[in-house]
């Protein structure tokens, strides 16, 4: 039941954003978050004009 509950939290979930260069869009690079951080980075990279590739990381079943 805990993974279960985790991720009824949002907990469990994770994602990879990737940063983008400007010109060519070529990764820049690369970190992973929880949910609850991904808003967060999203709007401080719209504040700047900054271009992300956002994608959820695959998790194991344990």
């Amino acid at each position: 039941m805990g993974a279960e509950a985790d991720q009824a939290k949002g907990e469990a979930m994770r994602f990879e954003i990737t940063r983008l260069d400007d010109v060519d869009g070529t990764p820049v690079d690369t970190i992973v978050v929880d949910a609850a951080s991904v808003s967060r980075i999203v709007q401080q990279a719209a504040a700047i004009g900054q271009r992300l590739w956002i994608r959820p990381v695959e998790t194991s079943a344990s």
